[in-house]
Parts: C-alpha cells; structure tokens; sequence
C-alpha cells in the first residue's frame, strides 16, 4: 500500500472525539510564519538533532558542533573548547527536567548536566558504561532514565544504576523513553521494553530488522500510543496490549525519527529522507525541502511555550510560528502584486491586481471576477460601489466603467472626465459621484459631468477622496491636502504644513479629528483646530503611510513599506498633548507575513471587515490579518548574561564584586522571546553613576568606559513596542574594589604621611637653625681663639717690651733702644703671623712639608726672642692636611710654645710631628716648672689658652691631652686626622 493513501485510510484525530472523522486527504496547512537558521546565522553546524526550553526561556538546541543557546537573536555555544565537561560536541538528546535542569546527551561523551549556570559531566566513573546517550526522560516519580547504545540507566544519587542485562530483561539499544498513562516505562530501540514496576516484558518484530529498530515512542491525547521504527509507523489505539508487532503499520516503508504532539492536538511527525508529516482537524499536510524545510532528514521537534514549532534537520534549524497574519493568492499559488482591496457589500472582497485583472477573494484563494464582455482587457485600478447599487471601476488609462446589472457605461475624457486616469471614487450626500485621477477631480451626476472650479486644488495627482460627516470633500494629492466645501475649494491654514508633502491617506475617527498619512512626512491629526504630527520619534514603524482604518478597540491601523501597524488612537491622542509613550504592534515576517512591502497610492488600499478582519494589498498578494484580542505584553525573565570588566569574563551572580580595574564594563542582557525578538526594545540604568535611563533599542548590551570603583546597582527593563508599560525589570549588584591608592586607609595613610613629612620639615628647619646659631657661637669662639693666639699674644709680648723699655730708659738707653726694636719686631711678627694664618687658611700645603717649614719657623723665631731652644723633630712621609687644618695647627702649636716660654721658663722645648696612617700626632715638650693640670682644668675661668686649645682641637676631630706636675715639666700632644 502506498504511504500516502495508508495515511488517509488509518490516521485519525488525536485529540479526544466522539469518534474518528472521515479524511478528506490532503489539504492546505495552516499558516505558519517560518524562520531558517543554519551555521552562517550562528549555529556552529548545520545538523540540529535535539531541542528543549529551560524555564527561563531559553531554547536549547543540540547540533553535532556543540550545545547551543538561543534567546531569539543570538546564539550562544557550549563545546570542548570552552567547556570541559564536554568531552563530544555532539549533543544528540536533550531533556529538561521538572526542577528546570538540562540533561544533554551526548555521541560518545556520556552525559552532561547544565544546573545554576554550571556544566557537570557523568560517565564511566559515575557508572555509565556507554558514552553515546540517545535518549534522557524524567517519569512521574522524578527518576531520571538514560538510554544509550549499549544499555538503560536510571540515575541514583548521583550514579547511573544499568537496569538492562539482567534479572531477565535483556540487553538493548536505547532510542526512546515514554512513560504511558498506566505508569508503565515503554523503552524503545531493539525492540519495546515494557517495565511495569517490577515486571519487564520485551517484544521484538520478526519482519526485519528495521521493523525491530524503534526510533521514537508517543502517547497522544487519546490514548494511543505511536511507535515510529526505521520501517514505519505504528499507531496503538489503546496502548500497548501484547505485541505491538502485531499491529499493521499505519506508515509504511519510511524512517521515522520523531513525534510531537502539539497543545492545538495536531501530530507532526519527523521523517528521514521525506521531511515533516502534520496532522490537523483530520488532514494530513506534508513539508518537505527545499519549498518548506531546510532539509527532508528530520531529527527533532519540539513546541515551545508560545506555540511555535521548532523543527531540526539535517539542513538547520527552522521555526514554524502560528500566524495573525496569512498571504491569500490565485489557486496556483504564484505570487500576485495587489493594488487594492475593496469591501464590497454585494460581492465581498473586491481585489485588483497590478496587471489589471480584478478578482474576488472566495475561501483560501483569489478567483477572477466575472465581467461582461464589454470590459474584457479592460486594465482596471480600483472598484467602488455606490448606494444605488452600481459598480464603478477605475482603470490604468482608459476612464471609469460603471456596471448596473447587465448594462455597461464607458465614461472616458471624451464624455468629460478630466483625465482617464482614475484612482479614487467617493459619493456625497446627493448621490454624486466625486472621480480622483492622475489629472485633477471630476464630478459626476445624474449621467453627466458637472463643470468645476478647481482653482483651489493644491495638485492635481489625487490619491484619496474622503466625504466627512459634515459633508465637506477633502482631497489627497501629490502636494498636500486641500478642502472642497460649498461649491469652491476653500484656504485652510492649518493645511499649509502638508503642502509639498504626498497624501495617501485620511481618516476620519468618531470624534471628528482627520488622519492623514503621508509619504516621508509620517502621520497628521487635524483635530480641534489643530494640526500635530507623529514619526518615527513617536514610535512608528516607518514615516510613509498607505492606508489607515480604525477598529471597533479604538486601534488604528496602518500600512506601509515597513509592514503592518496597530496603535491605540488613545495613546496617540494622548502623545499628542505631550504624555505618554505610544504602544505600537508592529507585524512582519514572524506573524505570518510573506513580505512587509505593502501596496497604496491608489483607493482603496485596505479594507476592515464587519467581523475586525483587515485585508491589505501588497506585492506578493492578499494579506489577511486576524488582530489579536489584546496586547501580549513583555516576555519573561529578563537576563543578564555576561559581565565582562576590563576584557575579562565575570561570572554573573547575585551581586559581583569586581577586581580593581581601569572602569571599563560590558554588561549582555537579553529578555527571551522566540517569536518576535525584533519587537523587544530595551532601557538601562547604573543606579549611582547614571543621571536617567538610556535607551537602548533593540541592542542588548550596555557599554560603561568610565566606571569608578564603588558601588552600584545595574537596572535593565524590556518591554514589547506594543505594550510599553507592561515591562519586566532585572537588577544586578555590582560593587567595584577601589585601587589601593583610592581607599580610604590609603587617603589616612597618606595624610599621616603628610603630616609626618610637615613634622620633620618642622625638626630640619628647627636643626638648621639650631646648626647655625652653633655656628655662630663656634665663630665666636674661634674668633676669641684667633684673637687669644694672634692678637692677644702679640699684644702681651709687645706690652711686655714697651713696659720693660720704659724701665731700662733710666738705667741704660742703650738697653731701652734694644727693647723697642724689639716690640717694633713683635709687632711684625704679630703682622706677619696674622698674614700667614690667612695664607694657610686660603692655600695651604699641598704635600704637607710645607707645614712642617712652618713649625720649623715658628719654633725658630720663638727660640730667637726667647733665648730658649726650640728643637723640631718629623718623623713619617708628610701629606695633605688641608689649609684650615694647618692653620689651626700652627696656633695651637704657637699657643703652646708661648705658654711654656712665658709660664714655665724652660731651658728646652721640642716639637715631635709624626705622620701616621691618616692621622697626625703632635707633641710638644718642655723642661720647665710645670703646674697642676687638674687645678687648671677645674679653674676654666681665668686660663682661655687651655680651653682653646681643647676646643680647636676637638673641633677637627681630633685628641687632646695635657700632662704637667710642678717640677716635672709639661707634655701636650695632639692627634688628628687627615683632610679628606
């Protein structure tokens, strides 16, 4: 028996009947909007093998490149590559269970669970001892089973547990899982497993091996169960009783992969080789490539929570979606441009066709209109219907005919119409006939043409006539709109604003206000003496207008190259006084239109039925719109997908906390919708740093380059273009860690810092100024040295002399004379010595002999004036010692040498320099009386030469030591370093 007549014999309704209909075989399917992606649209590979939802709204698809999710636009893939619990990219089944976990199967990974965002692996470790999962099903228990190539599984905490192979039940190839209505576990693959609690029954076909390879098992809303084999299939009106072998095939000679049952009741049945099988209300429809599919090898279906029908193939992926929206064309299906659609009350939907054929709409197609003989090739525009029941039909270029009954009138430029161009007719409240063309307005009544006074008329291409109810005639042209009242055209002010613009459409509401729709302008309110203007700004889907109509919900629609558009007259009403935002439902492709391109420019480019149905012309036929009962709002959840900070990928929890970075944050976001993504529009907000929402449109994604660290709340809130008040809202806590130079220990660290620092320049300059008053006191004290060692000195000797001249001048002149050229050489000396110390200070030795010249000098010219001898003695290779150094050296050893002549009356003195390393040492001996040295030391009032002495010394860095006892002479010996 051929298949397709073994389908129209035994297939029946599956929702539940009083009994089987009859079969009328084949017939048209019902509409559906479809949708095709393959691997240039973002599916890693073309073969789709399995499909769930998961409750947040995502579709999950399993291809043979890796597991993929997708939320209406984008796709995103899980593999190896990024995720390590797939250890094989092909995912062949798919199940989500009831606490909204993923399962995917895979061919030859094992298994994979997706759970609050994390991937975990099953295989051999948790006991699955084949890694190719064909089939994953949750009964009514909550017991996951798994089938695979070599074996049934049921998990048990956590391990998969193998059931076949034992205790009777024999080992099997798993494909498919159902439980029935019985509770029992039908298991298909090599052949049917039935477990029924502790009970196992296994059938298998002895027709051939085909017959025995199950593929996929359903139990329908009915009560049968399906059993689709390589062979066939089976249909089970009461379930599995016995042998279900034995049931004839109700498919024969055919692959079948899969079954769907949808929530309408209709079966889709996949095939390999010969695409999709429907059944619906009785009739069988049949999809195969390339016209409906993307390929005839069909792996999966799945009906998503908004009815559309996912199908995966070989070829792709393909959405089939229930449509508000269906094309109505001649019965041989070829694409037909319309250029208007006409409600006509005798006939019902008059439509004429860019070719000038005119048709009527009957049932599911267009059939030509009969016409008399007399208007045969007429090429006809538009058709009109006047209140005493005539015809009127407008045509490309030969005039207007008018038909009444059998009787046809030719009306062209020769019987006075001005120009046979006609796309517009209306009838006033005299029974006129007011004529539009592509050269000015004609007026027809009683059987002639009345002489106008078109002086007034801003242009002469008409494209819509409208009688408002005051009677008043308003023309659309190619250049505006003008006003036709009491036998002349009358000047409107308010209509200077569409001059230059093309009018194609009007419109009059229930309360008076005119809507004109234009081409490029967008849409007009003339209402309560005013004009407003709506745009695409405003929330249209396009600025060029066709048609426009309202319906009984108050909701305008229009027409235009963009597609179809309802909008509530309230709400634009209400935009227009400046409040609100406009809800618009914008229909294209995804609710069933062929193509969004529709036709106008000639009347009438639309038609509302009585019953709320609209009828539009365009390019690829006639297209009809069933308006939905009311907005369906939003899509739920919204979701946020991805964070990625400063190029690196967050994971998106409950609330992030972010590494200091340098403010740059992408935040992904998306609200599911399966059906109509394009409708989805998007606004966001960082609570925080954002000032007021940005909209986003339809780009889901929100870029920050800024971002200071702290902390924010990101807000995003979807909601559909028609319903812009029913929206859903996502937050997400975000805290950004400062640098550690923006927090706040580091601000209190760098104010201690800072602080400290204003501290210590406090102490320098207190040191400072305390190194320069003990600057200023060691000057002082050296000049007091200076003046005891040079002046002072001098001084006393001189004073000495001039006194004992004085004495001697009475007892021997001659001793007197001696005296004063002695005083007179003292004070040369005192001069000399005075120059030398500045000599020093200035220059100084640069090997250190010339110091030892000078000690040697000094002690000479002392030994002369004293008579006393002065013995200098070197020892060590003299060196540097630098001109402050000598200078200070020289006065002490002078100091010295002068105490020891004035105060201790020696015989002899000697003066030892030895050169060390880097030190020199001084001693300076007499022979003399000596003193007390430690009574000298406490007496530090009185005896300045001492204490100089010391502190010069100490003050290069050098040792000082005095030894004296009366009688025993003194020694003072100096050390100290060299210069550097």
């Amino acid at each position: 028996m051929r298949p397709a007549l073994a389908l129209l014999l035994l297939l029946v309704p599956l929702a539940a009947s009083a009994g089987p209909p009859e079969l009328r075989g084949p017939a048209r399917r019902p509409d559906y909007s479809r949708r095709v992606w393959q691997s240039a649209d973002g599916l890693p590979e073309d073969l789709a093998q399995a499909l769930a939802q998961t409750p947040d709204g995502y579709l999950w698809i399993g291809t043979s490149g890796g597991l993929v999710r997708f939320d209406g636009l984008r796709f995103t893939a899980f593999h190896h590559a990024v995720e390590p619990a797939f250890r094989d990219d092909s995912v062949y089944s798919l199940l989500t269970a009831r606490d909204g976990t993923l399962w995917a199967g895979t061919e030859g990974g094992g298994l994979v669970r997706y759970r609050d965002g994390a991937f975990r692996s099953f295989g051999a470790a948790e006991g699955l001892s084949n890694g190719f999962v064909r089939a994953i099903f949750e009964d009514r228990a909550g017991l996951l089973w798994v089938g695979t190539d070599a074996g049934l599984f049921r998990m048990e905490r956590e391990r998969l547990v193998r059931v076949d192979g034992r205790d009777g039940v024999p080992s099997m190839s798993v494909h498919s899982i159902w439980q029935d209505r019985e509770g029992r576990l039908l298991v298909g693959g090599t052949g049917l497993l039935v477990l029924d609690g502790g009970r196992a029954e296994h059938y298998g076909s002895s027709e051939a091996l085909a017959d025995n390879s199950i593929r996929t098992i359903r139990e329908t809303a009915d009560g049968a169960v399906w059993i689709g084999t390589i062979s066939g299939l089976r249909r089970l009106e009461k379930g599995v009783r016995g042998n279900p072998f034995a049931t004839p095939r109700t498919l024969d000679g055919t692959n079948v992969c899969v079954l769907q049952q949808t929530r309408r009741g209709d079966l889709w049945i996949g095939t390999y080789g010969r695409g999709v099988l429907q059944v619906h209300g009785g009739r069988r429809t049949n999809m195969t490539a390339p016209a409906a599919l993307p390929h005839n090898n069909v792996l999966a279906l799945f009906e998503d929570r908004q009815e559309n029908i996912w199908v995966g193939t070989q070829g792709g992926l393909l959405r089939l979606s229930p449509g508000a929206a269906s094309t109505v064309t001649t019965a041989d299906g070829a694409p037909l441009s319309i250029n208007t659609v006409y409600d006509d009350p005798r006939q019902g939907l008059l439509v004429t066709a860019l070719n000038g054929r005119l048709f009527r709409v009957a049932g599911d197609v267009l059939a030509p209109l009969p016409l008399p003989a007399a208007l045969a090739g007429l090429p006809i525009r538009n058709a009109f219907r006047d209140r005493e029941g005539r015809l009127w039909l407008g045509t490309d270029g030969q005039g207007a005919a008018v038909v009444s009954g059998r009787s046809v009138e030719r009306y062209t430029m020769k019987q006075g119409l001005v120009n046979d161009f006609v796309r517009a007719f209306c009838q006033d409240r005299d029974g006129g006939i007011w004529i539009g063309t592509d050269g000015g307005l004609s007026y027809w009544r009683a059987g002639a043409f009345a002489r106008l006074d078109t002086a007034g008329l801003v242009y002469g291409s008409i494209r819509r006539l409208l009688i408002d109810r005051a009677g008043r005639l308003w023309v659309a042209t190619e250049g505006g709109l003008s006003r036709f009242e009491d036998g002349a055209f009358v000047a409107d002010d308010r209509l200077n604003a569409l001059r230059g613009h093309k009018v194609w459409a009007l419109h009059e509401d229930d309360g008076g206000g005119l809507w004109i729709g234009t081409q490029g302008a967008g849409l007009f309110l003339l209402k309560d003496g005013a004009l407003r203007q709506f745009t695409v700004d405003q929330g249209l889907a396009s600025d060029k207008i066709h048609f426009i109509a309202e319906d009984r919900a108050g909701r305008l629609w229009l027409t235009g190259p963009s597609g179809i558009v309802s909008v509530s007259r309230a709400d634009l009403e209400a935009r227009a006084a400046g409040a609100g935002q406009v809800a618009v439902r914008v229909y294209g492709t995804a609710d069933g239109l062929i193509t969004t391109q529709m036709s106008g420019g000639v009347q009438s480019a639309g038609a509302l039925t009585a019953a709320g149905d609209l009828w539009l012309p365009s390019t690829k036929g006639v297209v009809h719109v069933v308006p939905e009962a009311a907005p369906r709002g939003s899509p739920l959840p919204v979701l946020v997908e991805q964070l990625i900070a400063d190029g690196r990928p967050v994971p998106v929890a409950a609330g992030v906390r972010l590494a200091p970075g340098g403010g740059k944050l992408e935040i992904h976001y998306t609200a599911v919708e399966l059906r109509s993504p394009e409708r989805i529009r998007f606004k966001y907000r960082m609570d925080g740093f954002d000032q007021d929402w940005t909209a986003a449109g339809s780009r889901r994604v929100a870029y920050y380059t800024n971002l200071p660290s702290g902390r924010y709340r990101f807000r995003v809130v979807a909601y559909e273009t028609n319903a812009p008040g029913d929206a859903a809202e996502r937050s997400l806590a975000i805290e950004w860690q400062p640098h550690f130079y923006e927090t706040a220990w580091f601000v209190l660290f760098c104010g201690a810092c800072l602080t400290l620092l204003a501290w210590g320049g406090y102490r320098l300059h207190v040191s400072r100024l305390r190194r320069e008053f003990a600057a200023v006191l060691e000057e002082r004290n050296r000049l007091a040295r200076d003046m005891h060692d040079t002046l002072i000195q001098g001084c006393v000797g001189v004073s000495a002399l001039l006194e004992a001249a004085s004495h001697a001048e009475h007892v021997s002149p001659h001793l007197s004379h001696e005296l004063l050229d002695r005083a007179r050489g003292e004070v040369r000396a005192a001069v000399d010595e005075a120059r030398l110390a500045v000599w020093n200070l200035r220059h100084g030795s640069q090997d250190g002999v010339g110091f030892v010249e000078a000690v040697s000098r000094l002690a000479e010219r002392i030994g002369l004036e004293s008579q006393v001898r002065v013995k200098v003695d070197a020892a060590g290779p003299p060196f540097v010692l630098g001109a402050e150094l000598e200078g200070s050296l020289l006065l002490l050893i002078r100091e010295a040498l002068h105490n020891a002549v004035r105060h201790a009356g020696p015989e002899n003195l000697s003066v030892g320099l030895r050169f060390a390393r880097r030190r020199l040492e001084v001693e300076i001996l007499d022979d003399g009386c000596g003193f007390d040295a430690q009574a000298a030391a406490d007496d530090d009032g009185r005896h300045y030469g001492l204490i100089g002495m010391r502190e010069r010394v100490e003050s290069v860095g050098g040792e000082f030591h005095l030894t004296s006892a009366p009688g025993k002479g003194t020694q003072v010996r100096l050390s100290v370093p060299a210069a550097s």
